[in-house]
């Protein structure tokens, strides 16, 4: 599911993988491996992958230090904001599709997929 997920995003999109408890390291190494954004350091989270007891901050540097052995730069939080595009506002839900390189919304009585602006 998590490839076909990956396959399934949109060209140039930004992909977060998130998991919880036990899979938090494993699916993270995945996705950096894979080029993907990893999210760790959430508060449901509190246990590792061996069942022991982990803070957010735990995780976080646990995850610095598997991206830095994989060659993954680290974001700072100004760069975060910034591929997350954090603070941009969009006049529309279509400007924001646009803006995003995805197809528009249908038109009312447009039965066909739009196609994206070329």
């Amino acid at each position: 599911n998590f490839f076909n997920f990956v396959h399934r995003a949109p060209d140039g999109c930004t992909l977060t993988a998130e998991s919880l408890l036990k899979n938090v390291l494993p699916f993270n190494m995945m996705a950096m491996a894979m080029g993907l954004h990893p999210r760790c350091g959430i508060e449901d989270t509190i246990i590792d992958q061996h069942g022991n007891r982990m803070t957010s901050v735990q995780q976080i540097e646990q995850c610095v230090r598997v991206a830095k052995e994989l060659g993954r730069e680290i974001a700072s939080g100004k760069e975060a904001r910034e591929i997350y595009r954090i603070g941009t506002w969009y006049d529309s839900a279509d400007e924001t599709l646009a803006a995003h390189g995805m197809a528009p919304n249908r038109k009312a009585g447009q039965k066909n997929l739009p196609l994206r602006a070329a």
